[in-house]
């Protein structure tokens, strides 16, 4: 399934450029831009191996109980990238993008110990990615356009690091430090759709976009001793799916 849509990507993308190069002679009125964009995005995903995982490494035999849990639900960020391509085709227009985006979400439990102290369990979960996409979208009602489908192949490099530390003088600053990361880039899609507000009609526009994400992520491995999250007596995923992804995002473009 997601070699077929790798396919589909590409041969949409060598239409498009072709297209584009051919404005002049294609019948359409075709208008062909290229820009940049930059806007803050939210991701939502299912992370129940994760946080079970973390959580076992919390409740290890404590002095002290504690409430306190890792939850791990969503991954906050910057989104930057380059439309390659936005051509008009009658009342139609086609987006051609490339982004990469910083993703995560940083989580820290202290416990007390015995001597009014803390010991601190502090975990970073980052879901940064790259991608390309396609939209397709028609004029809606005067400077607004509506994307009625949004696309994208997200190739993600997750990565988890864990510490656990004391504020006690007498300990280690730094007892414990761990990275973990997969053994290959993890792909996934999204499919939604958005609105694009023209500021200035072809130059400026704010665009919010609404998709779901489809992503599974088996676990993560520390290169130094090959140990896993979540560990395989567990039999659950890190990430066993996706969810809602929300974005905002500034376009400037450039017409020729």
């Amino acid at each position: 399934m997601k070699n077929v849509l790798i396919k589909y990507f590409v041969i949409t993308l060598v239409i498009l450029g072709f297209s584009k190069t051919n404005a002049q002679s294609c019948g359409f009125g075709c208008l062909g831009l290229s820009g940049v964009f930059g806007g803050f995005s939210v991701q939502k995903y299912e992370a129940d191996g994760l946080n079970t995982h973390l959580n076992i490494l919390v409740n290890q035999p404590l002095m002290f109980a504690h409430n306190e849990t890792f939850n791990f639900e969503e991954g906050k960020g910057f989104k930057v990238g380059i439309n390659l391509v936005r051509a008009q085709y009658s009342k139609f227009f086609f987006t051609v993008k490339g982004y990469y985006q910083f993703l995560s979400d940083e989580q820290v439990i202290k416990i007390p110990d015995n001597f009014g102290y803390y010991n601190f369990h502090n975990a970073k979960f980052e879901m940064n990615n790259w991608g390309i996409g396609l939209d397709l979208g028609i004029p809606l009602l005067g400077f607004i356009d509506w994307k009625i489908l949004d696309g994208e192949l997200k190739f993600f490099s997750p990565k988890l690091t864990y510490k656990n530390y004391s504020n006690n003088p007498m300990a280690n600053s730094i007892s414990i430090e761990n990275i973990y990361t997969p053994d290959k880039v993890k792909m996934g899609y999204s499919v939604g759709s958005g609105l694009i507000f023209n500021i200035i009609q072809d130059y400026v526009s704010v665009e919010a976009t609404g998709m779901f994400t489809f992503i599974e992520i088996d676990n993560l491995t520390n290169d130094q001793d090959g140990t896993a999250v979540p560990s395989e007596d567990l039999n659950e995923k890190l990430i066993s799916t996706g969810g809602f992804q929300g974005a905002v995002q500034l376009n400037v473009g450039i017409p020729f």
